[in-house]
C-alpha cells in the first residue's frame, strides 16, 4: 500500500520519474552520516572555502539546470555529503511540481553547522539556511524535519521572489505550503502524513474565522493613533477598543516602531492557507492553479489582495474573497 501511494504520487509530482528512482531518492534522504549517496543526474562537487567563509558543495541538478551551495563547517562535512542528493532531488522535483520556466538558476544554499550560534558572512547575497546538527556532527531531533519539511517551504520562497514580487501573506505561504509539502510527500510519507494530521487537528480546533486576508497586514498601532488626535477622539478610542479615529483629512507622523502586522494564530493561518489552495487545486486543478501563481509572480512589484483576488476571478473563475473573510 505504501509503496503504491508513493508511486502515485510520484505521477503526480515527477511524471516521468520511475518508482525505483522515487525509491532512491527516499534512501538518500535518510541516509547516515558517513554514507555519500549518489542520484541519477544529481552533480555533487567540492568547492574550496572563500576568505572568511566555509567549504561548499555545488549540488547541480542536470535536468532542470538549477544549483545550491551546501556550505558546512569541520564537524558538518560528513552530514553534508549524506543529504547532498537529497538536496538535488528536491530541487529537481521542485522544479517540476512548480512547472514554470522561470525558474531560479541558483536556490536558497544550505550550512550544516555544530555551531547553535552560527551566522552567515554579512556580505552572503544568496539566502543560507542553517541545518543543526549534534556537537559530533550527528544528526540532531529537528534535522530531518528542517531538510524534509520547512526546506522545501522555503525554496518556494525562493521560486516567488525570483523577479522581486511581494505577495500578501495568505497567498506568499499557502502557495509555499502546497507545493512544499507535494515535495515532502514524496520524499518522506510518513512525514507529510504527520504534519498534514498536526494542520488538520489546528483547523478543527479553531473554529474562530481566520481572516487570511487580513494576515500580515500592516497597521499603525492605536496608541500611535491616540497620540495625535484631539482630546475627544482620543476618549472615544479609549471607552470603546473597536473604534478608531478617521486618519484621512489629518495630519499625522508614524514612524517604524509606529506600525505593527497582524501575527496572530498562526499555526491556524498556516493551515487555512494550505488547505485554501488544496481546495483550489481540487476544484480547478493544479496547472491552473499553478499558472494563476506564475502570472502573479513573474514581475516585481507589491501585489495586494485586490490584484490577487481579480486575477483569481480571470483565470481561475473564483470568487476568492470569500474565502478570504
Amino acid at each position: 500500500m505504501l509503496l503504491t501511494m508513493i508511486a502515485l504520487q510520484a505521477a503526480a509530482i515527477a511524471p516521468g520519474t520511475s518508482r525505483r528512482y522515487v525509491e532512491a531518492a527516499r534512501s538518500a534522504c535518510a541516509a547516515p552520516v558517513g554514507e555519500r549517496p549518489t542520484l541519477r543526474s544529481i552533480k555533487v562537487d567540492r568547492l574550496t572555502a572563500s576568505p572568511g567563509d566555509l567549504p561548499a558543495l555545488r549540488v547541480t541538478d542536470q535536468r532542470s539546470g538549477g544549483w545550491l551551495l551546501v556550505y558546512y563547517d569541520a564537524g558538518g562535512e560528513g552530514a553534508a555529503y549524506a543529504r547532498a542528493a537529497c538536496l538535488g532531488v528536491q530541487m529537481r522535483l521542485l522544479a517540476r511540481a512548480l512547472g514554470a520556466p522561470r525558474l531560479p538558476r541558483q536556490w536558497f544554499s544550505t550550512v550544516f553547522t555544530t555551531d547553535p550560534d552560527y551566522v552567515a558572512p554579512a556580505q552572503q547575497v544568496v539566502t543560507r539556511w542553517k541545518i543543526p546538527l549534534e556537537a559530533d556532527g550527528r544528526f540532531a531531533a529537528q534535522t530531518q524535519p528542517m531538510l524534509l519539511l520547512t526546506l522545501p517551504h522555503e525554496q518556494v520562497h525562493s521560486f516567488q521572489s525570483r523577479a522581486g514580487a511581494h505577495l500578501p501573506r495568505w497567498l506568499e505561504e499557502g502557495h509555499a505550503e502546497w507545493i512544499g509539502h507535494k515535495v515532502a510527500a514524496l520524499l518522506s510519507p510518513p512525514a507529510e502524513e504527520a504534519e498534514e494530521q498536526r494542520s488538520r487537528r489546528s483547523l478543527m480546533a479553531h473554529p474562530l474565522p481566520v481572516h487570511l486576508g487580513s494576515w500580515g497586514a500592516i497597521r499603525v498601532r492605536r496608541e500611535a493613533i491616540m497620540r495625535q488626535v484631539p482630546e475627544e477622539e482620543r476618549r472615544k478610542m479609549e471607552a470603546d477598543p473597536a473604534y478608531t479615529a478617521p486618519l484621512s483629512g489629518r495630519s499625522f507622523s508614524f514612524g517604524p516602531a509606529d506600525m505593527t502586522s497582524d501575527e496572530s494564530n498562526l499555526d491556524l493561518r498556516y493551515a487555512a492557507a494550505w488547505q485554501l489552495f488544496r481546495d483550489l487545486e481540487a476544484e480547478h486543478g493544479k496547472s491552473a492553479v499553478q499558472s494563476w501563481v506564475d502570472d502573479l509572480t513573474k514581475t516585481s512589484g507589491s501585489i495586494d489582495n485586490a490584484m490577487a483576488v481579480r486575477t483569481a476571478d480571470a483565470v481561475l473563475h473564483e470568487q476568492l474573497s470569500q474565502r478570504l473573510d
